[in-house]
């Protein structure tokens, strides 16, 4: 399998590409576990290109041998990846700052990483899907929680789709001063928690999807009217500024 994901360095970042219409649409997209050898080193390589870059390529950012690793595709294209693993450790901020409800003796944990979005995505759907993903396989394998760790930057991202926070002082778990870590969680355990996590996903992928056909038909052309406009306007003015 060829995978190839759009490049999401600084410049690129800056100046995406255009976002696909389609890019709220939940058929649009695939989720697709990689399980074939040579799938899993393309995995690494492509990990590799966008964290070497940040400084953020170590071994707490690489799978291990018991990651379940996937990636996530826009029709054909790639677009993201992501993977999951068990917490096994027996010391991990998760042990520490997670609820008590969810620390029980023989509570088992599903670790989402590897969160990486093409620049051209990451104002649509496809973090939400994946978090959806996750908490499904989650509860689907017996998981009390899918849990993760994110940069205060993009912590507001993950609550937006409705990940629960947890307030604890900023954890720094790549030694850098710069960078905020928080705990997050999502209860995959009790049938209530489960159950409002169906009905919100289904929920918020038809707001996001509205808001996007709104700003594509309504808003967005009327900003180009009057851009338009504004231009003809200043046109008008140096025109008569040049008068005699």
């Amino acid at each position: 399998m060829n995978l190839q994901l759009p490049t999401t360095s600084p410049a690129r970042t800056r100046n995406p590409r255009a976002t696909p219409a389609d890019c709220c649409h939940v058929d649009a997209y695939a989720v697709e576990e990689l399980l074939d050898a040579s799938d899993v080193g393309t995995y690494t390589r492509l990990l590799a290109e966008v964290y070497e870059p940040l400084g953020f390529m170590n071994e707490r950012v690489l799978p291990s041998a018991s990651s379940r690793r996937f990636l996530v595709r826009h029709h054909r294209q790639v677009v993201a990846i992501f993977r999951l693993t068990e917490v096994s450790d027996v010391d991990t901020p998760y042990h520490h700052w997670l609820p008590p409800t969810l620390k029980g003796s023989g509570s088992r944990w599903l670790e989402v990483n590897n969160v990486v979005v093409a620049a051209e995505f990451r104002a649509t759907i496809l973090l939400g899907l994946m978090l959806y993903r996750s908490a499904c396989i989650a509860n689907e394998s017996g998981f009390d929680a899918v849990v993760g760790i994110t940069r205060m930057q993009t912590l507001r991202f993950f609550v937006d789709f409705g990940v629960v926070p947890v307030e604890h002082p900023p954890l720094h778990l790549l030694g850098r001063p710069d960078l905020l870590d928080f705990v997050i969680y999502y209860d995959t355990r009790s049938p209530a928690s489960v159950a409002y996590m169906h009905q919100r996903a289904e929920r918020w992928f038809h707001q996001q999807d509205v808001l996007r056909r709104i700003q594509r038909r309504y808003l967005r052309p009327r900003a180009a009217r009057e851009r338009l406009t504004a231009s003809a306007l200043d046109i008008t003015a140096m025109e008569r500024s040049c008068l005699p």
